[in-house]
């Protein structure tokens, strides 16, 4: 499979050379991806626990998914970080920024908590300064990821990228959520505040220096109006190499479509396992299971790709996920019966008897994040092989906001259609999802 983006552009903006490869590259991969999903977590996990535990109305909790949308947007600036400074600065820069905004969200929710906030809209506008700051944080780091290593490392590092987010997803989900529980909200958002900047001092030390080349013309430094020309040719340029890459259509399809059943099957999977009879602490054990695979598949994704190359291992990667959905099946077809005797005035504990036992969800539940775990990281690897050396920060953006674009829309409306048609139609929607996906990847592989 061939994988070249699209042809150089002339009046490219500035270009970084991979360094010589460190014996710290795990440390500092897992770090700054760390980085990377503690905001995540804050913004869409600790954020809805808070308003939750704070007595706020289910459509106010329910506004946390909004804050997606500046990760769907990220890529209207992410040129600008492309072209100025190095993406190690904007590294450090922005996880300090997060630290502090971090702090002052600690502030605001512990006077909320204790009765002397004054609402929630100054909490918001912390919020969405969080998301604007994460996204960009995302841009630098993705585009830092893929100057400062070569195609195969890139692929062999992939699971530890995918590992470390889900680690802070881990701490923040459940030791930030924790601490604002047990002991109070300036605790769980403090913490979160004091790792952030921890990181990013960290970062100003000992993260790997690139070595930037500018590719602007020469005339730059002498005559500032041409440099401001060749700047904004430059952010033009990054926009539209991207879609102007060979069978751009194909490509955008295939990262609309790629992961869109596994996004549907995740949006209804605890609202499933809870009509199933399964208790919260069950379910949050389940979860650490869960995340435990979706680690691990990552790795083994990345370490496949690298081994016999993206071309040879899409393919099988994408049927594996594909054939793992329809398990969920298995799990909602005892609602029918169940549901017909709920109808008929059964109580709920009888329907229960009809789920199937802890293990048997746990185990399904298991392959599955195993499984799209190996799927994360073929579509990480995929959208890396699209970038253009001289974009690489601007077209990741802009590949993972088609992504993210298309996960907030099917997760908005699949509450809806699960409401409508029940989970064994819902899930057998979530089955077929993949089907488009697999039809468009010979083509992507005649490139």
């Amino acid at each position: 499979m061939s994988t070249a983006a699209a042809p150089p552009d002339p009046s490219s903006g500035p270009t970084e050379r991979p360094p010589t490869r460190r014996a710290g590259t795990v440390a500092w991969t897992a770090s700054s991806y760390f980085g990377e999903g503690l905001p995540w977590s804050i913004l869409h996990q600790v954020a809805a626990e808070f308003f939750t535990a704070a007595g706020l109305p289910a459509r106010e909790v329910g506004f946390t998914s909004a804050l997606h949308f500046t990760s769907s947007l990220k890529f209207v600036w992410s040129p600008i970080v492309d072209l100025i400074g190095t993406l190690r600065q904007w590294i450090v820069a922005t996880q300090f920024g997060l630290g502090l905004l971090m702090a002052v969200l600690a502030v605001l929710a512990h006077n909320m908590a204790s009765g002397t906030g004054s609402g929630t809209a100054v909490i918001w506008l912390v919020l969405i300064a969080i998301g604007l700051l994460s996204a960009t944080h995302d841009i630098a780091c993705d585009g830092y990821y893929m100057t400062a290593l070569g195609r195969d490392d890139q692929a062999r590092y992939t699971g530890i990228r995918v590992a470390a987010f889900r680690v802070a997803m881990l701490v923040g989900s459940a030791g930030l959520v924790f601490l604002g529980g047990r002991v109070h909200w300036l605790a769980g958002f403090g913490v979160g505040a004091v790792l952030m900047v921890a990181l990013a001092v960290a970062h100003r030390v000992w993260l790997p220096r690139v070595a930037v080349a500018r590719a602007l013309p020469q005339a730059t430094a002498s005559d500032p109006e041409a440099g401001w020309r060749a700047r904004i040719a430059h952010v033009r340029g990054a926009y539209f190499s991207f879609l102007l890459q060979p069978r751009a259509a194909i490509v955008l399809l295939f990262l609309l479509s790629f992961k869109l059943g596994d996004a549907l099957m995740f949006g209804m999977s605890k609202v499933l396992f809870r009509e199933l009879g399964i208790g919260t602490a069950d379910r949050g054990v389940l979860n650490g299971f869960g995340t435990a695979a979706s680690i691990a598949g990552a790795m083994l994704g990345g370490l496949w790709v690298a081994r016999v190359g993206l071309g040879r291992a899409l393919l099988p990667i994408a049927l594996i996920m594909a054939g793992t959905l329809p398990l969920y099946l298995w799990l909602a077809a005892p609602r029918l019966p169940a549901d017909l005797l709920l109808g008929l005035g059964a109580p709920l504990s009888l329907a229960h008897t009809l789920s199937p036992p802890l293990w048997h969800v746990g185990t399904i539940l298991v392959i599955e994040q195993l499984c799209g775990g190996l799927a994360t990281a073929a579509q990480t690897i995929f959208i890396m092989r699209r970038c253009h050396p001289d974009h690489r920060a601007a077209h990741f953006a802009f590949a993972t906001a088609i992504y993210s674009l298309a996960q907030t829309i099917s997760g908005t409306y699949s509450g809806f259609l699960y409401e409508a048609h029940g989970p064994v139609v819902y899930f057998s929607i979530a089955a077929v999802a993949c089907i488009p996906c697999l039809v468009l990847i010979p083509f992507l592989r005649q490139q």
